[in-house]
């Protein structure tokens, strides 16, 4: 389970931009395959005297059940503070995104105003492509200090990116059906997979969730990043891959023992997150909004829900900074950093953060607004991610970080060889060594 379920809705903006868009559609923005619809949908529900300049806000959010409705109430917002412009969605669901504004950054620009970009993006936006523009202003004339997971956001002692949305990774579970089976959240490695088989009544129920499709993509590839952390191993050191060294590898063969355990194999990761909200789930390795997607499907479940941090002794799990940046390319970096700095406000960030459940703030937020404070303490289910040991994608990547999907992509294959009866995880990744050897070269 992950932050970045794809939509399942039918409406026009999604089956627009579901279409595969051809090489020239992509560099001409996503308004050729739909950006239009989506803008014209997703701003907030309100319309403005004509005149002012459009922003278009690059991103995956206006796909995310229970996270689309506060963006869009920040948007109306922006749109109601002020007269000079008027703020749109445009972009693709998570699963196509990092792809797709590759392609235009490759060409020379990207086709917005601001963009919201997972990590590994941002690192390339920041420091291949350099089309990202310095938020230190906005840092100043609010008089804020970014959290220190801003720091890989930094190149030469400038920020060129402040946190939209920031998760980390935990163990969200049911406790009525641990509590119906008479376990509690492991602490350790072979505890999970004990709990985890005494959890599982296939087909009734399933001890974990965890996404294991290939056709998920990126989807799975966000989640099975973290398993070189059980053993304290790195997916890479510099230009160095370690896919197959034996903390990595030991790492991924606890993911197969869970696997066999009791997780719905062969199934989607939309259908998992039915299935975890209809209650036929006991426990997902997954982030924080994971909670918001399981209210959102079935808010009957919501009271049931309460997280453990990461089974195993360093507790680290990877913390994933989205930041907003301001695009170089935009026609209106004024109006960007104008949006941005407006997002960043205590009062809207207090309120985007409450309505969909974010726990992680930018900057310290529960100092500056009472209400974010209040909520904080209010949530049972926060306490296993502010447990985990929070670490970078970007420090287990090394110089991998600016080809993540690449490099994900490149295991995952190999992986799901491994994951058949009798396959062998050590084998899988002496294969998938070598083809990541043969992509450091072309760093």
């Amino acid at each position: 389970m992950t932050t970045k379920p794809r939509s399942r809705s039918a409406s026009p903006a999604n089956s627009i931009s579901l279409m595969k868009p051809t090489r020239r559609q992509l560099l001409t923005g996503a308004t050729a395959i739909g950006g239009g619809v989506l803008a014209s949908t997703l701003t907030g529900g309100r319309s403005f005297a004509a005149g002012r300049k459009t922003l278009k806000v690059m991103s995956w959010e206006q796909f995310q059940p229970g996270e689309k409705d506060g963006w869009n109430a920040v948007f109306d917002k922006f749109n109601q503070s002020q007269s000079e412009y008027e703020v749109e969605w445009t972009g693709w669901p998570a699963g196509q995104y990092i792809s797709n504004v590759v392609i235009q950054a490759q060409a020379g620009g990207i086709d917005a105003d601001v963009l919201m970009a997972m990590p590994d993006l941002a690192a390339q936006v920041i420091r291949k492509f350099k089309l990202a523009e310095p938020l230190d202003p906005i840092v100043s004339d609010l008089g804020i200090t970014p959290s220190g997971g801003h720091d890989f956001l930094r190149e030469d002692g400038k920020l060129y990116g402040l946190s939209a949305i920031d998760v980390n990774f935990a163990l969200v579970y049911n406790k009525a059906l641990f509590a119906e089976a008479g376990v509690e959240p492991a602490t350790d490695q072979d505890g999970w997979v004990d709990t985890t088989a005494k959890l599982t009544n296939r087909p009734e129920q399933f001890g974990i969730a965890l996404t294991n499709n290939i056709s998920d993509g990126g989807e799975w590839w966000f989640q099975l990043q973290n398993f070189c952390l059980p053993y304290d191993g790195k997916w890479a050191e510099g230009k160095t891959p370690l896919a197959n060294s034996p903390e990595t590898v030991k790492g991924l063969e606890l993911w197969k023992r869970l696997y066999e355990a009791g997780v719905p194999q062969g199934t989607a990761q939309s259908a998992i997150m039915k299935l975890t909200a209809d209650g036929r789930v006991a426990q997902a390795f997954g982030v924080n909004p994971t909670v918001v997607v399981l209210r959102a499907t079935n808010p009957e479940i919501y009271p049931d829900l309460l997280s453990a941090p990461p089974p195993w002794p360093s507790k680290r799990s990877l913390d994933r900074i989205h930041p907003l940046m301001a695009l170089k390319s935009s026609k209106h970096v004024d109006g960007a950093m104008e949006f941005i700095k407006f997002t960043m406000q205590p009062d809207i960030m207090a309120a985007l953060m409450e309505k969909n459940l974010y726990v992680i703030p930018p900057y310290d937020l529960a100092a500056r607004s009472e209400s974010f404070k209040t909520f904080l303490a209010d949530k049972p289910w926060v306490s296993g991610f502010q447990e985990a040991k929070q670490v970078s994608p970007i420090d287990v990547m090394g110089d991998f970080a600016y080809v993540d999907d690449q490099f994900g992509r490149i295991v995952m294959q190999n992986f799901q060889r491994a994951m058949q009866p009798g396959g062998s995880v050590k084998d899988a990744m002496d294969a998938a060594q070598k083809q990541l050897e043969a992509l450091s070269a072309k760093l």
